[in-house]
């Protein structure tokens, strides 16, 4: 085996570690009744100020801004919608919503998408 080649394969090797270390560290918030109350404070604290408290997209920011905020009362779109879809727009933002990536850790962002899931049941 060439130089080369053995320093590929390493390279090879430390990319599947890393990648397999950061899958097992994300993971997925179950939806219980202690992480939707958790859920419940944070979005009280970021997100009610443009969703509104009851989660309609009418909050007082929410006024102000286009695209409306979105309404997680409407039962139909929110059915629609993929936990992984809906916390990639946390994550990240959309349109006027601002990225939370670097305000809420991971697992209180999954915490705020089962509390949002609420408004629609």
């Amino acid at each position: 085996m060439t130089r080369s080649s053995l320093q590929a394969a390493c390279f090879v090797m430390l990319g599947t570690c890393l990648l397999l270390s950061k899958t097992s560290l994300a993971q997925k918030v179950e939806p219980t009744s202690e992480s939707i109350s958790k859920g419940e404070a944070i979005y009280n604290k970021h997100c009610q100020m443009c969703h509104g408290a009851t989660g309609m997209g009418d909050g007082p920011a929410g006024k102000r801004i286009n695209p409306k905020p979105y309404n997680f009362r409407d039962k139909e779109k929110m059915a629609a919608e993929t936990d992984e879809h809906l916390f990639k727009e946390i994550t990240k933002g959309k349109g006027p919503m601002p990225p939370f990536e670097r305000k809420l850790k991971e697992n209180e962002r999954w915490m705020v998408l089962h509390y949002i899931r609420t408004f629609a049941k």
